[in-house]
């Protein structure tokens, strides 16, 4: 049986703007809507705004990632040559 924080979070993950209302979320679960914050605070990439929706935490390594394929681009394209030549 799969806990029922990780049913809420894959349901967040897997609405279109990963987002959810408690009501929502109690509906799906069945259970009782002051039960969902409890569970929301148990999944790590769940957060509350305000006290009626549900999200999903964005994750940050897409920006690093990102980044260090620009530094290495910048560096094949511009350093290298002029080392080499």
């Amino acid at each position: 049986m799969i806990p029922q924080q990780v049913e809420l979070r894959r349901a967040v993950k897997a609405t279109k703007d990963e987002a959810m209302t408690v009501e929502q979320a109690a509906e799906y679960l069945k259970v009782h809507p002051d039960y969902i914050p409890i569970l929301v605070a148990k999944a790590d990439d769940l957060k509350m705004i305000g006290d009626e929706t549900i999200i999903a935490k964005r994750d940050k390594t897409n920006g690093w990632l990102l980044g260090g394929i620009a530094l290495v681009l910048f560096f094949t394209i511009a350093v290298l040559p002029g080392i080499g030549g």
